[in-house]
């Protein structure tokens, strides 16, 4: 009997683990983990994460846009025209004295070697100074050189070697003065033999 009882305590035991083992529920799944880089901000709650979108740094007002970080903006044409004009009227009053200015300005960009050119009239009974002017850090030395027609091939005055960047034809009392009885176009050519930059060139003019 007493042996009967045990054995009947161990099968119940055995059924009792049986039922526990097959009543257990399975684990639920593990979602993965994402760690942040080192030093990243975390989110705020409630913000969704924006995959794929690449921070860009501020690149600093669009006014400053092209260049070396820190370098001087580039003087516009304007500015460097008005200081080519203030230059040649302040140098007229001992270069072409009594003599005022006459028909617009011829203005050009030029590199080193380069020529522009421009067509004036000479009227009879008139005087004439031509002046050029290039500021500083822009042409060294320029050339002024005067061809009449009717192939503009022959030389009917030049500026002096020694202008630098200040040629004049006609100096003082040296002006150009016409013979011919009518007015006649004449062709102007200036060069950039030194240097490069933004030029300017004016005809002054009075009364014989």
């Amino acid at each position: 009997m007493r042996k009967s009882l045990v054995t009947a305590v161990t099968l119940v035991t055995v059924v009792a683990a049986f039922a526990a083992c097959s009543s257990k529920k399975p684990n639920p799944p593990v979602s993965p983990v994402v760690t942040p880089d080192a030093g990243a901000e975390p989110l705020e709650a409630g913000a969704p994460e924006e995959a794929g979108v690449a921070v860009v740094e501020d690149a600093g007002p669009p006014f400053f846009t092209g260049g070396d970080a820190g370098a001087p903006p580039a003087i516009g044409e304007a500015a460097l025209d008005s200081a080519i004009d203030l230059a040649v009227t302040t140098a007229a009053t001992k270069l072409a004295p009594k003599m005022e200015k006459e028909g617009a300005a011829g203005r050009a960009t030029l590199k080193e070697g380069e020529h522009f050119g421009m067509m004036i009239t000479l009227a009879p009974n008139r005087c004439y100074t031509i002046i050029g002017n290039s500021p500083p850090g822009s042409v060294e030395k320029m050339d002024v050189k005067l061809y009449g027609p009717p192939l503009y091939n022959v030389e009917a005055g030049k500026s002096g070697a020694n202008d630098k960047n200040m040629p004049v034809i006609g100096k003082g009392t040296t002006a150009l003065c016409p013979i011919l009885p009518i007015a006649v176009p004449y062709k102007l050519d200036v060069a950039a033999t030194k240097g490069a930059g933004r030029i300017g060139v004016h005809v002054f003019a009075r009364n014989k």
